[in-house]
Formats: structure tokens, sequence, C-alpha cells
């Protein structure tokens, strides 16, 4: 397995129910996503993942959430 990637998102996140939504999605994405630290104050999403970039943007977006931003750390 490869070494996993450091991604970081910036997500619209208005309420403890957009960061669970994302939290779930994320969660059900394991073990390709570990490391799951979501920031409602911030409005961040920050994961370790062996799954490109994309698939996990896509993931997020699936949740209505707006990402205003999305990269390899």
């Amino acid at each position: 397995m490869s070494a996993a990637n450091r991604y970081h998102f910036e997500v619209v996140m208005t309420c403890v129910g957009c960061s669970n939504a994302i939290s779930r999605v994320l969660t059900r994405m394991e073990p390709d996503v570990s490391n799951i630290e979501i920031s409602l104050e911030k409005q961040t999403v920050d994961v370790e993942s062996v799954l490109p970039l994309d698939t996990v943007l896509e993931k997020i977006k699936k949740t209505g959430k707006e990402v205003r931003k999305a990269e390899r750390l």
C-alpha cells in the first residue's frame, strides 16, 4: 500500500450537522481515509488518505457543502 497523502479542504459549514455529515461520509471511507480532523470554527477538513485528492473531494461535495479550496499538503 502506498503512503498516505495529507489533504486540506476549506469547506463551508454552518452548523454541527454540517460537520457531522462530512464526518460520516469520510468515516465510511476508512481505512482508505484516516486521521480525519474537522474544524467547524475554522471551516476546515484535514485527512490522510491513500486515495487521490479528487476522490475525497467528490465525497465531501456529495454532502452538498461548498468546498472553497482543496489541496495536498
